[in-house]
């Protein structure tokens, strides 16, 4: 598929200017979330944060990952340190401390998957519109990205089903890091403990 597109490579190089790590949210799927809790051993409650609308941009107000608790919305997201970026990022070596594990967003940053009109994948280009400086003296292939872009789209379906069960359900003191138990534990534990109405 890629070859007839004569989409083979992707020009760029990253240079380590650690734009991504400080400047991009970066979405987590429950998926990578698991991934990096067994990678560190630490519960995902020490990474992970949950922004309200007014925190977070370029997310529009339909996504399906919006987290609904009572009359507020979330979006779960890596921690973020204000003045020194990603929680994962290495304070002294400026590189990313969970690399093997990091998610499948970060993987393909600064990449941009190109669709048609109804959908189907025509090839990977460079983002135009974010502050990656865009290095094109490198040469990336496009089969890795496109296994990458699928497992992706797998993941954020399975995503959009959590989450459209998390926000059916109503109890009293529900909270965003309730939607981590439920994908962590498994829905077992979530549909049986004492947030029945």
């Amino acid at each position: 598929m890629v070859r007839r597109m004569g989409k083979d490579t992707v020009k760029f190089k990253c240079h380590h200017c650690n734009h991504c790590c400080t400047e991009v949210v970066c979405l987590p799927s429950p998926w990578d979330v698991k991934r990096i809790a067994k990678m560190v051993d630490v519960e995902p409650y020490e990474f992970l944060e949950f922004l309200e609308p007014d925190e977070i941009e370029g997310v529009e107000d339909d996504d399906p990952t919006w987290l609904n608790v009572g009359a507020k919305r979330y979006m779960m997201a890596l921690e973020r340190h204000e003045t020194k970026g990603c929680h994962f990022l290495d304070r002294k070596t400026r590189y990313c401390s969970i690399y093997e594990a990091r998610p499948l967003l970060c993987r393909l940053y600064p990449f941009k998957a190109q669709e048609s009109k109804e959908g189907k994948f025509k090839g990977f280009t460079l983002h135009s519109d974010v502050g990656c400086p865009k290095h094109q003296d490198g040469v990336y292939e496009v089969k890795p990205l496109f296994d990458l872009y699928v497992q992706d789209d797998i993941n954020q379906e399975d995503y959009h089903e959590l989450v459209e069960i998390f926000n059916a359900r109503e109890y009293e003191n529900k909270e965003p890091e309730d939607f981590v138990t439920m994908f962590m534990d498994g829905f077992a534990t979530f549909l049986t403990d004492d947030q029945d109405d």
